[in-house]
């Protein structure tokens, strides 16, 4: 918590963004906004409510949130084990644009780095 918390005081290119549901946090997101690039740093939707389309929801402002701030591309790391998480993202237009060794620490794992372009006239997000 500490950890989110910190995000949420961070400098502007820092966004937290959650989702409400019934007055309970139900998923929340963090993305980093460099220069042109997106990186989605952190989705998580709680386990009780997964598979009703509410990361897609959180992914669909992202995207207009990156357009708004000029981003070309969304840049992310999954792991390869998170079939589901995999998943969404190819739906969503990601391709997989890496390795990164030993990236999680518990349990450890390679991280699958994807990226989606945004396109240069930024429409069709």
């Amino acid at each position: 918590m500490a950890s989110f918390d910190a995000e949420l005081k961070a400098d502007p290119t820092s966004w937290c963004t959650s989702l409400l549901l019934g007055g309970k946090v139900v998923g929340y997101m963090v993305v980093w906004f460099v220069e042109d690039e997106a990186h989605l740093a952190n989705l998580a939707v709680a386990p009780w409510v997964r598979r009703r389309g509410y990361a897609q929801r959180m992914l669909d402002r992202l995207y207009r949130e990156a357009f708004l701030r000029g981003s070309r591309i969304i840049v992310l790391e999954v792991r390869g084990s998170n079939q589901a998480a995999m998943a969404l993202y190819g739906r969503n237009r990601f391709l997989p644009g890496g390795v990164r060794k030993d990236y999680y620490k518990r349990p450890r794992e390679d991280a699958v780095v994807m990226i989606r372009s945004l396109g240069i006239e930024g429409t069709n997000p």
